[in-house]
């Protein structure tokens, strides 16, 4: 799937740079190519100056493999486009992700619509939180993706608006995204409450792998609402 996306992504190319890009050696890009090839892909090779490996466009290659991820990214995007403003092809975005989900395995399909519809795009940040805005720690977004993704909850330490430090384990069901301003909706272990955090105010994120749970934001969301309406304890 990468060499695919690696040749569709360009006129030609050579086994040197597919080699380098993906990171294998020349044999096995030799190798995968031919492979390639027994399953009907239009591959084809030219020898001296100006050659190199491409694929025959005027064939056709349809099939697009993106991760789950990466669909997660362009449902992010495209929402994000459309909070602002109006902007040229906003619709065809979701349009096109629609027309996405349509073509793949219905599980893979359900998969992907459900991890989509854990995050949340909000207006954008206000000038009071811009204004105190800090930059989160490098760590963080690979630690809260992978957690998210993978189902398992995630430990830091958090400072609040007063400068208190306290440690916190979360199972981070959702995404809220207030741009440029991010927050990790999330389940407190230890406080067994629905909370909010605010990506730059984390600090020291670790993942905690032995704890996974079932996201579920329709219960974390009435949670919080619960929790709003006893007020103060």
């Amino acid at each position: 799937m990468r060499l695919v996306d690696f040749l569709r992504g360009r006129e030609a190319t050579t086994i040197a740079e597919i080699s380098a890009a993906l990171g294998v050696s020349a044999r096995t890009v030799h190798r995968d190519i031919a492979t390639l090839r027994e399953q009907g892909l239009p591959i084809a090779s030219d020898t001296g100056p100006g050659g190199g490996v491409r694929l025959e466009r005027d064939r056709g290659v349809t099939a697009v493999h993106l991760a789950i991820e990466e669909v997660v990214a362009l449902w992010l995007a495209a929402s994000l486009s459309s909070t602002g403003s109006s902007l040229p092809w906003g619709s065809a975005a979701r349009s096109g992700l629609d027309k996405l989900f349509a073509s793949v395995p219905r599980e893979r399909a359900r998969n992907m619509r459900e991890l989509c519809q854990r995050v949340v795009v909000g207006r954008p940040a206000s000038p009071r939180v811009l204004s105190e805005l800090g930059a989160p720690p490098a760590e963080l977004l690979a630690i809260f993706e992978q957690a998210f993704r993978e189902q398992v909850c995630m430990a830091f330490d958090y400072e609040d608006r007063n400068g208190q430090r306290t440690r916190r384990c979360v199972e981070p069901h959702g995404l809220l995204v207030e741009s440029p301003v991010w927050y990790i909706l999330a389940r407190d272990m230890e406080k067994e409450a629905a909370r909010m955090f605010r990506m730059d105010r984390v600090h020291r994120p670790r993942l905690v792998p032995e704890r996974s749970f079932t996201p579920d934001m329709e219960g974390l969301k009435a949670q919080a609402l619960a929790q709003r309406s006893e007020g103060p304890r």
